[in-house]
């Protein structure tokens, strides 16, 4: 199995979907790459494999949210 993939799919996708999903509802303060993992049935090294931190994964975020913006503004 490719290292950007896991038993569920892609990890790193559900991992920022599921962020994406805790960010509207909570705000940046409950994202935690632990907490995350625990909702995605992982261990939380499963996710440092694609995320070396929380700011990287706040920072990927940011991105994913510019390019909704660029993209509804064409």
């Amino acid at each position: 199995m490719p290292r950007d993939q896991y038993h569920h799919g892609d990890l790193a996708q559900q991992a920022r979907d599921t962020a994406h999903a805790v960010l509207d509802e909570h705000g940046d303060a409950a994202i935690s790459l632990r907490a995350l993992a625990r909702q995605l049935g992982v261990t939380p090294p499963a996710l440092y494999r694609h995320f070396s931190d929380r700011e990287t994964l706040l920072a990927e975020l940011a991105a994913d949210g510019f390019r909704q913006l660029a993209a509804a503004l064409h």
